[in-house]
């Protein structure tokens, strides 16, 4: 090989060694280009979830239109027969254009068997929904109004689900520019999301505005729609929305379209819902509503039309966007390569120059040389091989020494520096490593570290002959703070005397700041739970305190009715009549008709008071110990929301028992069973206040489960037992019912945020209790077998570890 190159002439040499440069170019070119498509291909992946969105965006908007219509024709609104085939005809169409659009890019989408089955969603492939649309459709004469508006609903959670799959699957909910970032957001989450509970708001207004009585839990509801549309919906939507615009400048140039049609439909949008918004508070604070179900559902179907319309538009903006950048990256790439071109060129040609420059005066010397070269060719060879190496571990010492990402130093025992890299200068404000070897010489260490600091630090590798990790805040040359982690090692010479300091830094400033700003989100989220907690419990005892008042009121009324229909009164005649005969009871006793018959009369009516009394008697004991009861609930209440954020060694029965017994009406009005198996276990270690949110979700959650289930049997379980052995002992608290039970595919989401399959559910009680579970040390998991099975919620809390002792 060494023959070969030294029998080369100058200008292959040179064409040679032009190559060798060029190639790491190349290779890096290559990388680039590589990335650029990649990015290419990413965004037109996204493009295409999109458009598999789009039909399914239009099947959102005609399933709950077609509801609204089926729902009349079963009340035999006539007319409605019409228009609800014509609303048929157009989901049919949607759902030939889905069809379409699935045969081109389902498979890039996953939507395959495989890929729906490895998220759990193999129910969702468009023949399966399809098909149970055209069931529903089918046989909708036959269902009863319930039936019907289940099946609706289950309609639009398979069409929710696909579109949550077609953006995992195109990265949409993943992608890198803000301004399409949060129109996604917009199109792909908060819109589907404000659409569905416009839906189910206005078929709620419609039933309450058909029966006219606002009743106490309709109000508490409405309360909670007008919230939920507000700040859920609206307030995300708008963020969302002019977040979208305003970042728009900031990355591939101003989108006109995006600038001009956005705005204008999210006021249209923000109009529409804030009126509709306003109809519904009127449910909460009116005692008649004073709106018609006509103008409700108006107002309702406006504030729908707009947020379909409002998507629509971004929908197309997002398209416009993702070509944008796709445009963008497609110049990025041309540019790349006519600049590599140029280059290449401008190397042959400069090649080429020297090459001609070098060879004609090497000809002429060749000859002349060619015999002093032979002897010294040996010697040169040697040379040439050991300035080669150097040279090539100098260059790869300097570029690591000087590019290194960390700082490297080695400094004086003292603190003054030997060595110091750029890296570090820079770290500590100064524009060059001689600037900052000056101001330590200067003023001395203590100008940027703190000495406390500087002293543990000499104790620590003085005392290990090494430091790892070590923090400190340093000062820099403008006067402000950094973290920086420090690596170093003392060196020593033979007779053990130390020499030196050297070793690496790293700023951890934007680490540190990161772990402040988890820290504050951590309490953030403490706090949240907390009140959330409260708000479980205040729940539960108003519901408690509703239905003993409801017994109050009975008694109230048996009260009364008892004292209205008393035969007290008889006795004001029987005293008229003594009053009339008193000059002689005797012969009236004995030979007045009535006289003979009012001495047994007045037994029969002292008889009849006396059961009376008795009566009214135990009416108003039961009245006494249920206002005692109402008491007792409010006092229990006060007690969780004062000790909260303490920690407490507690009887794990009592806690279970405090929950039940803010459920216990609710158990008895629903005729519900509830069985207790308590073993014996150790006190637990926790924040009384916390458990009881956790156990007043898990115990309501299982209440609604049974209520709700067909079975006449109607059972819960909750049982108390420990896991583990001595110092790692957990105990458990288990609340099975033989309820509805939860579906496969719901129970790995079923503590996620916002899932929740209540059509009146907010989807974040069981997300707060698991989340309120791992900050005792504990968690919370649920099992079920499958729908009409029954369901199992586990919390396992630390038991207190001196009790085992």
């Amino acid at each position: 090989m060494k023959k070969w190159f030294s029998n080369l002439k100058v200008s292959q040499k040179l064409m040679l060694i032009s190559i060798f440069f060029v190639l790491p170019d190349s290779v890096m070119l290559y990388l680039f280009i590589t990335a650029i498509n990649d990015n290419i291909n990413v965004a037109r992946l996204e493009q295409k979830g999109n458009q598999y969105q789009r039909p399914l965006e239009e099947l959102l908007e005609l399933i709950p239109q077609h509801r609204e219509l089926a729902q009349r024709v079963l009340d035999h609104v006539p007319g409605s027969g019409e228009a609800m085939a014509r609303k048929a005809e157009q989901i049919d169409a949607a759902f030939q254009e889905l069809a379409a659009v699935d045969s081109r890019i389902g498979v890039e989408l996953q939507f395959t068997d495989e890929g729906l089955a490895q998220r759990h969603r193999e129910n969702y492939r468009v023949q399966t929904v399809r098909a149970d649309w055209q069931h529903l459709r089918d046989q909708i004469t036959k269902l009863d109004q319930a039936a019907c508006a289940k099946r609706h609903l289950d309609l639009v959670a398979a069409i929710r689900t696909m579109i949550t799959h077609a953006g995992d699957t195109s990265n949409l909910i993943l992608d890198p520019d803000l301004d399409s970032y949060y129109l996604m957001d917009a199109t792909l989450l908060a819109l589907p999301e404000t659409q569905d509970r416009l839906a189910a708001v206005m078929a709620s207004g419609e039933a309450v505005l058909k029966q006219r009585d606002v009743t106490p839990q309709d109000r508490q509801q409405f309360a909670i729609y007008a919230t939920l549309l507000q700040e859920a919906d609206l307030d995300r939507v708008e963020g969302s929305v002019k977040t979208a615009v305003r970042e728009d400048p900031n990355f591939y140039g101003v989108s006109p379209t995006l600038q001009e049609k956005v705005p204008p439909a999210l006021d249209e949008y923000k109009a529409a819902t804030e009126k509709f918004i306003r109809l519904t508070k009127r449910f909460v604070y009116l005692d008649k509503v004073d709106v018609t179900v006509e103008e409700y559902l108006e107002a309702g179907n406006k504030a729908r039309d707009a947020s379909f319309k409002l998507w629509r538009i971004a929908d197309q903006e997002v398209d416009i966007l993702l070509q944008k950048r796709i445009e963008s990256y497609q110049l990025r790439r041309l540019r790349s390569l006519l600049v590599a071109g140029c280059a290449l060129l401008a190397a042959v040609g400069f090649v080429t120059f020297i090459t001609r420059g070098i060879s004609g005066p090497l000809r002429q010397q060749a000859a002349a040389l060619r015999e002093a070269n032979d002897t010294l060719q040996a010697e040169i060879a040697e040379r040439r091989r050991a300035e080669t190496a150097l040279r090539t571990a100098e260059e790869k010492y300097r570029g690591i020494f000087e590019n290194s990402i960390e700082g490297i130093f080695q400094t004086t025992v003292d603190g003054r520096y030997l060595v110091a890299n750029p890296t570090l200068a820079r770290m500590y404000g100064y524009d060059s490593v001689a600037e900052l070897q000056a101001s330590v010489t200067e003023i001395g260490v203590q100008l940027y570290v703190n000495p406390q600091r500087r002293a543990e630090f000499q104790r620590l590798i003085e005392q290990h002959g090494k430091v790892y990790r070590f923090e400190s805040q340093i000062h820099r040359k403008d006067g402000s703070v950094i973290w920086i982690s420090e690596h170093a090692r003392a060196a020593y010479d033979p007779a053990g005397k130390l020499l030196y300091y050297e070793g690496a830094v790293e700023d951890v400033t934007e680490r540190k700041r990161n772990e402040e700003e988890l820290e504050k989100l951590n309490k953030q989220l403490m706090e949240t739970s907390r009140r959330a907690g409260m708000a479980e419990v205040a729940t539960g005892v108003l519901h408690n305190v509703g239905n003993v008042l409801n017994s109050v009121n009975v008694s109230a009324m048996l009260i009364t009715d008892r004292l209205s229909k008393s035969r007290i009164a008889h006795l004001s005649n029987v005293s008229t009549t003594l009053k009339k005969n008193s000059g002689d009871l005797a012969g009236f006793f004995t030979s007045d008709p009535k006289g003979k018959k009012l001495p047994g009369f007045i037994e029969s009516l002292a008889e009849r008071l006396t059961v009376e009394q008795e009566e009214v008697l135990r009416e108003v004991e039961g009245l006494a110990k249920n206002i005692s009861h109402i008491k007792e609930i409010v006092a229990m209440q006060q007690g969780y929301a004062r000790i909260s954020g303490v920690i407490e060694s507690l009887p794990a029965a009592e806690l279970v028992e405090d929950a039940l017994e803010l459920n216990s009406a609710a158990f008895e009005r629903h005729k519900i069973e509830v069985v207790r198996e308590f073993a014996e276990v150790p006190p637990v270690l926790v924040d009384k206040h916390k458990v009881l949110q956790i156990l007043i979700n898990v115990i309501r959650n299982a209440k609604y489960a049974v209520s709700e289930c067909a079975r006449l049997e109607k059972r819960v379980t909750v049982r108390v037992g420990t896991q583990g052995q001595n110092g790692h002992r957990r105990v458990q608290i288990a609340v099975c019912d033989n309820g509805i039970g939860i579906a496969p595919e719901n129970l790995a989401r079923i503590f996620a945020h916002g899932f929740t399959t209540k059509e009146d559910g907010h989807g974040f009680g069981l997300h707060i209790a698991a989340l309120a579970a791992q900050e005792l040390g504990g968690s919370l998991v649920a099992h079920s077998d499958g729908p009409d099975q029954g369901a199992t919620f586990l919390l396992e809390l630390p038991a207190n570890p001196q009790a085992d002792a």
